[in-house]
């Protein structure tokens, strides 16, 4: 990948995004408040006279959504309501990486839990959260001995051991003084509140392995994820399958697709910030979503969409509660689904709603996905067939830097489209892929022309450019560089070859170029360079090798005929072969 593609892509994060003043998403029922700043929210919650009741209402992944936008020093007056259920969500998606419990994003909720919650409050969070995530959290933290002597601490212990409140484990805490204190606090509460639960933890702490906790509890946790698209990363890469675009198109036009079944959406939705301010108005799958009149078709849509994205994000690496970091791949998401969207109603407003409300998210997205694969499929063909380089290291130097551009997107494990070497788009419309087939098709077209019809070797090219016969640089000789050059021979020496252009004939280029003896005929004129093309290859390249020759031509117009005088070569030597004067 090219410098300049990185930079290209990371900008593409930072695109200003075509979204209005309303979204589809502003028509769904919301538990929060409608504020849209995080921290606002956050204090309108705790401003009802039914807080607490409240906050225990809503949807676990908001809470833990509002609670990490506002900041944990923002929004930690949330957590001490926050039932059992919704804590344990918290631990869901904040408290691991990958299938491993992360202790030190655990300590940060359990200090707020043991510091502000109540007597009762802190015994059912304790009590009713997965007892495995708690007992794992106290095994990576501190080691329990049962003391079999009373008020006696066992011979060879640490420095750092101290009784439990009833003398009977002796427990060595962290020499991490933060950890070791919110342990000691954990301890002190517990035995206040449920000794029996204490125990059953140190009991875990002695005996249990953490692999096996580990597991049992990883096992619960992707159990309770699942429903919202949170699965294992090799069942999350499912959603990037490949299918026949064509194919899925005809059987659903001719009825061979059962309709999804509908779900009962739910009643409230809270849609990520990352998602809600993601909606681009251009996007072919937004513009259908905002002209659906029914809410509950909207909600059930709304939530599919959010399970989509969830899955996208867990198979692009991104883990469950880090989803606002994944601008990126919410837009790819929703642009892979507009683009397949497009496709299977061939744009037409009314197939697509009935799309949406009979096929799956996740076919039109793998559709959308399929289509800019098989464009990627093509460009990998290219390579092999027979080269698009001639210098090792560089494997498109044969392009120009927009093609280059296209087919380094084109190359990317998630294609990106590029419309020229400065701008790179996530796939998102037909168009796009209708350019770029036909960018693609060009290319096997001079790759065609410069290996088949003027039977030229690789080997015998990359000699050309490389042993000074040559004053070219090896990395701006192209496609375009062989076929300028062979348009320029017909014109000087009525016999189209490549070669080195020597002084002279470079003296006379610009004259010749802008005298035009082509006339209103090129194809004609230049016969002798695209009739071989004509028929060696196929009648549909008729147009391919006009465009190319029409392109060449005003490409040496623009940067050549306006030159006076000959001040040396370096004007030609990114478009033309230039003899070394030594050979020429």
């Amino acid at each position: 990948m090219t410098e300049q593609h990185t930079k290209t892509e990371e900008n593409l994060i930072d695109l200003e995004h075509h979204r209005g003043d309303t979204t589809p998403f502003d028509r769904l029922p919301s538990a929060l408040p409608p504020d849209a700043d995080p921290i606002e929210q956050v204090d309108s919650l705790l401003d009802r006279p039914d807080a607490e009741e409240h906050i225990k209402s809503l949807n676990p992944h908001s809470l833990f959504r509002l609670v990490k936008r506002a900041g944990l020093d923002q929004g930690v007056d949330l957590i001490p309501y926050a039932s059992p259920a919704q804590v344990q969500i918290f631990f869901d998606l904040d408290c691991w990486k990958k299938d491993r419990i992360d202790p030190q994003r655990m300590a940060t909720w359990l200090a707020v839990i043991v510091a502000d919650a109540d007597d009762e409050h802190f015994h059912r969070v304790l009590r009713d959260t997965d007892p495995e995530v708690t007992a794992l959290f106290f095994k990576k933290n501190f080691v329990a001995v049962e003391v079999i002597e009373d008020d006696e601490i066992p011979q060879g212990m640490p420095d750092n051991v101290e009784l439990s409140p009833d003398n009977a484990y002796a427990l060595v805490y962290p020499e991490d003084d933060d950890m070791a204190a919110l342990l000691r606090a954990l301890v002190d509460r517990l035995y206040q509140v449920d000794q029996g639960l204490a125990w059953a933890l140190f009991e875990a702490v002695r005996w249990e392995l953490t692999s096996d906790m580990e597991e049992r509890a990883y096992r619960f946790r992707t159990s309770r994820l699942e429903e919202y698209g949170f699965v294992e990363r090799t069942e999350a890469l499912e959603v990037y399958a490949t299918i026949s675009p064509v194919a899925f198109r005809r059987r659903w036009e001719t009825g061979q697709i059962q309709d999804k079944p509908l779900l009962s959406p739910p009643k409230t939705l809270e849609v990520p910030a990352v998602l809600a301010d993601n909606v681009d108005e251009e996007f072919f799958f937004f513009t259908i979503l905002d002209s659906i009149t029914d809410d509950e078709d909207l909600r059930r849509l709304s939530a599919e969409l959010l399970t989509l994205t969830n899955r996208a994000m867990v198979a692009d690496g991104i883990e469950p509660g880090e989803i606002e970091t994944g601008r990126e791949v919410v837009r790819r998401t929703t642009g892979y689904l507009s683009l397949g969207l497009e496709f299977v109603s061939r744009t037409d407003e009314e197939a697509a709603r009935r799309a949406l409300r009979t096929l799956g998210l996740r076919s039109l997205f793998q559709i959308g996905y399929s289509t800019a694969i098989n464009l990627q499929k093509k460009v990998r063909e290219l390579e092999d067939r027979p080269t698009l380089s001639l210098i090792e290291g560089l494997p498109y130097s044969l392009l120009n830097p927009d093609e280059a551009a296209l087919f380094e997107g084109l190359a990317d494990v998630r294609p990106t489209f590029a419309r020229d070497r400065e701008s790179f788009e996530l796939f998102c419309t037909q168009e796009q892929i209708d350019l770029a087939a036909l960018r693609i098709g060009l290319v096997a077209f001079k790759q065609l022309w410069l290996f088949g019809v003027t039977n030229h070797s690789v080997e015998e090219l990359a000699n050309m450019v490389y042993e000074g016969v040559l004053l070219n640089e090896p990395d701006t000789v192209s496609f375009d560089t062989f076929f300028a050059t062979a348009l320029l021979t017909q014109i000087l020496d009525d016999n189209p070859a490549i070669r080195g252009l020597t002084t002279t004939e470079l003296r006379a280029v610009p004259n010749v170029l802008r005298d035009r003896p082509w006339s209103d005929d090129p194809l004609g004129y230049f016969e002798p360079v695209i009739g071989p093309m004509l028929v060696e290859l196929p009648p549909e390249t008729t147009g391919l090798a006009t465009r190319w020759l029409r392109q060449t031509l005003d490409w040496l117009i623009d940067e050549l005929a306006p030159v006076t005088g000959f001040d040396g070569p370096e004007p030609y030597l990114e478009l033309l072969l230039v003899a070394h004067p030594a050979t020429g």
